[in-house]
This record gives structure tokens, sequence and C-alpha cells, in this order.
């Protein structure tokens, strides 16, 4: 490493209570990439945010020889959630490059993308091969290769100082940690983001999207053959829907052991109609989501209707054959800045794109492998700060390009 030895006794391990080197070339760089080290000569890290985000960065930082913990509110892990992801060419590298899975054992692939008429005929037919997974399969192995004991459950994060040299966390209940450099990794909704940034607030889009996931075996045989090998989209007016294949609940790719995955973009009128779909069965006003399970039965009812009424008859079959469908805001998000001192925000609590752009797995793969790289430059010795100001000054960039490409999208298919 070319980092000066900044490690003390208050690093995140230390404070925690948690307690041969090969080489590979990274892809990307050409240089070679240091695995799974020891922290001599590196950074000690922070990183609050378990979920991708976290992970990603974790992993790479690892690799390039710092000494990393990641704390996660959540007391006993993240909850399994289902939803297809389009496994982005960065994140099939990535599980590669860092030895976590074999990409192939964990996606499944389309050659073609259709776009069908209302009456469900074939309006378009374009050669195109894509790769897919489902959220629940990438995290769990992106889960699998960090470290346990570096994995600290039940630390909520309260508050943060970035500090001139040292990053200071506290959690909920009071215990701190102080580290070298402390990332933020919570998502679009991260309250940590709020004491480092003012006038952030997620802008939201004027639509929803309804989304469900469904075993293959549940599917009646027209869907499942209008769907084998294919992506396909349905444009309406103000509207979109899309399906595709992801893996099983355990990883299986093989048929009858995958899942459909379908997103439908639905501009479903103006505030209060949103808010009430937002209301759940329970009677809660959700700002962002209803998760799955939690739809009032009037939605629902009111959902397979709308599907009956204005989808082709395979999307309305396979909206019908969800159990459990759910529904989200959709909103653009952004920062002006991405590092605050000896913090950096990252993932979905920088940028927001709209789904559209299936790109917010791939964007945090990539800020986190980039600021492995911006922290190892394989030349002389680079002040942090000049690194890190670097890193924030080019994904700020990529962000803003990434949201304004989902806006444009959005605005093609909604109106």
């Amino acid at each position: 490493m070319t980092l000066p030895p900044t490690r003390d006794a208050t690093a995140a391990g230390a404070e925690s209570g948690d307690g041969g080197d090969g080489t590979d070339a990274d892809r990307r760089t050409g240089r070679p990439r240091r695995r799974h080290t020891t922290a001599d000569g590196g950074l000690s890290v922070a990183i609050s945010g378990g979920s991708m985000g976290g992970l990603f960065t974790g992993i790479a930082l690892r690799a390039a020889g710092h000494d990393v913990d990641v704390f996660e509110r959540a007391s006993d892990g993240l909850q399994s959630r289902g939803a297809g992801i389009v496994a982005q060419s960065n994140v099939r590298e990535f599980l590669e490059t860092h030895g976590i899975a074999p990409p192939k054992t964990l996606t499944t692939t389309t050659s073609r993308r259709q776009y069908l008429n209302r009456d469900g005929s074939v309006a378009r037919d374009l050669t195109e091969r894509m790769a897919f997974t489902g959220w629940d399969a990438l995290y769990r192995e992106l889960r699998d290769a960090f470290p346990d004991a570096r994995y600290h459950t039940g630390r909520r994060t309260v508050d943060v100082d970035p500090g001139d040299d040292r990053a200071v966390l506290t959690f909920e209940g009071g215990s701190t940690v102080r580290a070298d450099l402390a990332v933020v990794a919570e998502g679009g909704r991260s309250t940590t983001r709020d004491r480092l940034v003012s006038g952030v607030e997620p802008d939201p889009a004027g639509y929803v999207a309804w989304r469900g996931v469904v075993p293959e075996g549940d599917l009646p045989d027209g869907v499942r053959e209008t769907f084998d090998d294919v992506f396909v989209f349905y444009e309406g007016e103000d509207e979109l829907i899309l399906g595709y294949l992801i893996p099983g609940p355990e990883g299986g790719t093989d048929p009858d052991e995958r899942r459909l995955n379908w997103v439908w973009y639905d501009d479903v009128g103006g505030e209060s109609d949103r808010r009430r779909l937002l209301t759940d069965e329970g009677g809660e006003s959700n700002e962002f989501s209803v998760p799955p399970g939690r739809l009032r039965p009037e939605v629902s009812a009111e959902l397979l209707a709308a599907a009956d009424d204005r989808l082709p008859s395979v999307f309305a079959d396979l909206v019908a054959a969800t159990d459990d469908a759910f529904v989200q805001t959709i909103y653009d998000l952004t920062v002006p800045e991405m590092r605050f001192g000896r913090v950096c925000l990252l993932g979905d609590a920088a940028f927001v794109a709209r789904p559209h752009t299936a790109a917010g797995t791939a964007k945090a793969a990539a800020d986190g492998d980039a600021l492995a790289d911006a922290l190892d430059t394989g030349g002389d010795e680079p002040r942090i700060e000049d690194a890190l100001r670097k890193w924030s000054s080019d994904r700020v960039d990529e962000g803003r390009r990434l949201v304004e490409q989902g806006i444009r999208m959005g605005e093609g298919y909604i109106g």
C-alpha cells in the first residue's frame, strides 16, 4: 500500500471489541490488486449500512488492504427481498474479481427483448443479451464473503463527526467508533446524510412502481413460455410494465427453480391518490413504500382490476398470480458532494436514480471499487484528502449523469 500507516488503537475493529500475500490484476486498471490482506499500512474504515453498498465497499477496501468494519442497524440481519436486479457487467466482474462466486451460478439470462401490443402480439423483437439476479441471491453471496466478526448488527448510527483526520460514528445507546475513514452506505433514506448536508430531500417523480415475484412453477403455461429467454415489455399510455426471470430464493437458476420478477410503472394520479395507496393494511401511512404482504385488500383488488383492464393478458395473468405484490414511490435524489472531511456518502445515500436506468446496484459497486482505487494509486504516497476529493468529484459527476438519465427515461415512459 502507498498510504501512511495511520491506524491506531481506536480503529473500528478495536473499539467495537471484535476482533504470503496474493495478488491479481484489476480488470479496469490493470494494476495488481491485493486480496484479503492484513491491514498493515492501510486505513481503519467504519461503514454505516450493511446492505449492497456497504458490502461492495467493505469487500473492495478489505481486498485493498484496509481494516474494515460494517455496522448495520437491523438487529437480526437484513430481511430477504425477492425483487429482481439487472446484473450489469461491473457487478458480475466484481463477483469474479473478488472470488465471491462465478456469475453464472447466480444469474439468469435472456437473448431477446420483446415489446408487446395491447392484444399480446409482438410489436418489436430485438436481439439483446441481458443478465439478471435477485436481491436476495446477490446479498447472500456478498454477505458470505465478508467476515462475520467484522459485520455488526443492531448498530444504528445517530450522529457523525467528519473530523480532520478521524471520523467518529455515534450509535443509538451512546457507543462510538473512531476510524480513519467512515463510509455512509445507508440507502436513499439515510439519516446520517442529513447530518452532513442540508436541503437534500427525495424529489417524487409523480408515479409509482408496483412490483412482485412469482415462483416459476406457479405460472400458467402461457406466461412461462412468453418469458422463457425473453425480457418482455409493454408500453401503454403513461405506464410501462416489464418482466424477466430471476434465480429462486435459494439461488437456483434451473427451470422451476426460478422466479418471474415484474415491475409496473404507473401514473396513479395526484399526491392524494399516492398517499391512499401507500397506507398499508394496518392503517399506517408510508412515505416511500408498502412492503410485500401489507397492501390493503381494497388496493390489491384495484391492482388486479387495473391489470385486467389495461395490460396484455400475459401480464394481467402474471399480476393475478402474485401473492405479495408491493408498491414503491419513484423519486430522484442528489447530493452536492460525496465527501465531507473523513466521511464519504456512497450508493443510494448519495444519488438515487430512477429504476429505469437499471443502475442502482451497479452504481453502488462502482462507488466502492472506485473508492478502493482512489486510496491505492500505486504511485507516490498521496494525501488521503486529495484522493477522497478526486473520488468525490468523479462519482458526483457519474451520479448526476445517472439521475438525469433516469428522469429522461421516466418522462419518455410516463409523460
